[in-house]
């Protein structure tokens, strides 16, 4: 028989946050202060630029969530023998999705608002131990069910990449015609935003889904030279993208919005050095990941394809201030 306790533990959890989600969209509503219980700045958190996620309030995200899931582990608990096995596996599935995005989340309050707010956390946490219970609570035949569903993954997986890499080239083509006056516009500002959101989505679905093709055939994947370089390069694309497009860029696009003379001041320079620099890792880490996730096979040890990388990696951040300094001596002349 199923044991049921992770399952009540979820729905316990899943109701909190519920609750938690309801409280903040209702303050929202009715313009009330939202009262932090910890010595920070709540309200900051909760109209922030972050506090929407294509477009859709994050509190909302939250109560479509959470209450989905209470429904649906209730379901689980009452009928057992009218839910699917790949139902489980799809709600261990959305509520790992639910964990990478209050990891987003928390890491917006530390390093790009430097304010907390104690809701947001309390639901981070809650997030957290939904997913730890779902995987608790699957069954031992998860393995062999992700191996069943081998293709499937891979196809997920391919998409994803793709849309990384094209949210990832565009966002580099739009930020340079963008410069081309020198300043950003607020509507250039959310252009670059939403880019920066389908990036980040398309990057946690590559990270669930190579996970699943990993946890399918373990041992396989840990004598593949090219998959463990793959994983690297898409450790270093979520630390490259936590720096860039959660603490430089913000930084930087709000600088170019105020003045043009802010151009040339020495915080502007180091920030525009360092989006340049950035932006060239995110673009070619994105296709060197696709390129070896497209390769059948590969005789070269893991060193050597890391090397290989980060020889282009140095070459395009240095393309990237050359590219920089141009633009700098242009707008210099132009004024």
């Amino acid at each position: 028989m199923q044991d049921v306790a992770p399952y009540l533990l979820i729905i316990f959890c899943a109701f909190g946050g519920f609750l938690i989600s309801f409280y903040i969209r209702h303050k929202k509503s009715s313009r009330e202060v939202l009262v932090c219980p910890l010595s920070s700045n709540c309200e900051e958190v909760i109209h922030s630029d972050f506090s929407r996620f294509f477009g859709i309030p994050v509190e909302i995200l939250g109560l479509l969530y959470y209450g989905f899931l209470a429904v649906s582990y209730g379901f689980l608990i009452g009928v057992p023998e009218y839910a699917p096995l790949l139902f489980s596996y799809a709600l261990l599935a959305l509520s790992a999705i639910a964990f990478l995005f209050s990891l987003y989340l928390t890491f917006i309050q530390a390093f790009t608002l430097r304010e907390w707010c104690t809701w947001c956390l309390t639901s981070a946490m809650l997030s957290t131990v939904i997913f730890l219970s779902s995987a608790v609570g699957a069954s031992d035949g998860f393995a062999s069910f992700l191996k069943t569903q081998r293709e499937f993954i891979v196809v997920f997986h391919i998409l994803s990449m793709a849309i990384g890499i094209g949210g990832a080239t565009f966002t580099d083509i739009l930020f340079f015609r963008f410069l081309r006056d020198f300043t950003i516009s607020d509507w250039e500002s959310d252009v670059l935003k939403v880019f920066s959101q389908v990036i980040w989505f398309a990057l946690a679905i590559v990270i669930l889904t190579g996970l699943g093709l990993f946890f399918g055939d373990a041992e396989r994947y840990l004598h593949s030279s090219k998959f463990l370089a793959k994983m690297v390069i898409v450790g270093i694309l979520v630390i490259n993208g936590a720096a860039l497009n959660l603490y430089i860029t913000p930084r930087f696009l709000a600088m170019f919005s105020k003045s043009r003379e802010l151009f040339e001041s020495k915080n502007a320079v180091r920030l525009r050095r360092f989006s340049f620099a950035l932006g060239s890792i995110s673009l070619l880490s994105w296709y060197s990941a696709f390129i070896l996730g497209s390769m059948r096979s590969s005789s070269v040890g893991v060193l050597q394809i890391l090397s290989l990388y980060l020889f282009f990696l140095f070459g395009a951040v240095v393309i990237s201030q050359i590219f920089e300094v141009r633009l700098t001596k242009k707008r210099n002349s132009s004024f």
